[in-house]
């Protein structure tokens, strides 16, 4: 890079125009004064011009040294950042050539790198269709597999629903007898309290046939009573028995419709006033006309009628029965209170099971067979209600059970 130099400007010589002058001045004698003072007003002017150049010159002097120094700043710094930019420059080129160098080794890798992954490309394709292959030999391992292992479910869960099975079978086996052995048990009681009373009707027409005509016309009357009650006790065996057994074969139909309860009671004092009567009882009816239940007409009924029969079996003369009706959520609880003889906590246990037989004899030593509860237990369950017995020995008894208001599906 080259580097521009200025010089100095030469000052003008000032002794040759004096000696110019003193030539002129010399002449003069020879001149006219006029054209003396002439030359000399021109030569002052010339003068005064000079010194204004002079004086101009050196100004431009002064100014030319200062850019000539500001200039010569700027060559020794332009000579300065160009060593530098050489620096640099040899610096890149070193570097270009280096990173040249590497370039050719990158090169030279990539080729290889290249190279290499048309290999594992190859490779990669190979294992695909091994994978391919494998994945096939999975899919039918799997399915297999999965074939094998649902037959081994089945298989456990036919063995567990077999043994299943087998274990109910064999409950129910043992629940059947148990029920059988109860149930001839239970008839075998049936068999004897109906042979009692058909025993003491044949004794009693025995001894009123043959004595007909010697007994006094009071104690034939007296027999008469004696078997009008022991028919009535039959009866009403009879009837539980036949509507027990009807319950156990289905042939009882359960018609369920909306019922007064007030209209069943009455309906069941009436029936049993004469019985009332017989022992003079107060009988307290406590359940409001408007009272209705969702139920079989019939079966209830019967409930009603049991329950209420017993309440007079085990009533003192001149005591006080008891019929309650109270709501409770969905469900009417009526409750057949008597303040009789009561019962201990261990015989209100066996009542409502057929496996159990316990009866006591009434006040009026009335005797039961322990049907009529069995067959309330089953009506008041199908008609879904609940049925239980709150009892005190010598303080009488309180047969409660429940009955829906609504249809209860």
């Amino acid at each position: 890079m080259s580097i521009l130099k200025f010089k100095k400007p030469e000052k003008p010589d000032l002794d040759s125009s004096k000696e110019d002058i003193n030539e002129n001045l010399n002449q003069g004698h020879i001149l006219e004064e006029a054209e003396l003072k002439e030359i000399i007003k021109k030569s002052q002017e010339e003068k005064n011009f000079l010194n204004n150049k002079i004086a101009t010159l050196e100004y431009a002097e002064d100014l030319i040294s200062k850019q000539y120094i500001e200039l010569e700043k700027q060559r020794f710094e332009l000579e300065k950042q160009q060593k530098n930019l050489e620096d640099a420059n040899d610096k890149f080129r070193n570097r270009t050539i280096d990173l040249f160098g590497k370039m050719i080794d990158l090169k030279k890798a990539k080729n290889t790198i290249s190279l290499q992954n048309k290999k594992l490309e190859a490779q990669q394709k190979e294992i695909g269709k091994q994978q391919v292959l494998l994945e096939k030999s999975n899919l039918k391992f799997r399915d297999r597999t999965i074939e094998l292992f649902g037959k081994m479910i089945d298989l456990k869960k036919a063995k567990k629903t077999i043994s299943l099975q087998k274990e109910e079978i064999e409950e129910h086996r043992e629940q059947l007898k148990e029920l059988n052995a109860s149930k001839d048990k239970f008839f075998s009681i049936i068999a004897h309290d109906l042979r009692n009373p058909i025993a003491g009707f044949l004794n009693l027409t025995d001894v009123l046939a043959t004595n007909f005509d010697v007994f006094p016309e009071t104690e034939s009357k007296e027999f008469i009573e004696v078997i009008n009650q022991a028919s009535k006790q039959l009866y009403n065996l009879l009837e539980n028995l036949l509507q027990w057994s009807r319950t156990q074969t289905g042939s009882i139909r359960y018609e369920p419709k909306f019922v007064s309860v007030r209209k069943m009671v009455d309906n069941t004092v009436d029936m049993l006033m004469v019985n009332i009567e017989n022992k003079k009882l107060k009988i307290n009816i406590k359940v409001d006309e408007k009272v209705i239940a969702f139920v079989d007409e019939n079966m209830i009924t019967t409930v009603i009628r049991n329950l209420f029969s017993n309440a007079i079996k085990f009533s003192h003369p001149e005591e006080s029965i008891t019929i309650r009706c109270t709501p409770k959520n969905e469900f009417v609880v009526i409750s057949v209170i008597d303040n009789g003889i009561g019962m201990k906590k261990e015989n209100q246990e066996k009542l409502f099971r057929i496996d159990h037989h316990h009866t006591t004899p009434g006040t009026s030593k009335e005797k039961g067979s322990g049907l009529g509860l069995i067959l309330c237990k089953e009506f008041v369950e199908k008609n879904k209600g609940e049925i239980w017995v709150e009892s005190d020995l010598n303080k009488g008894s309180s047969f409660i059970f429940t009955l829906p208001k609504q249809d209860i599906n």
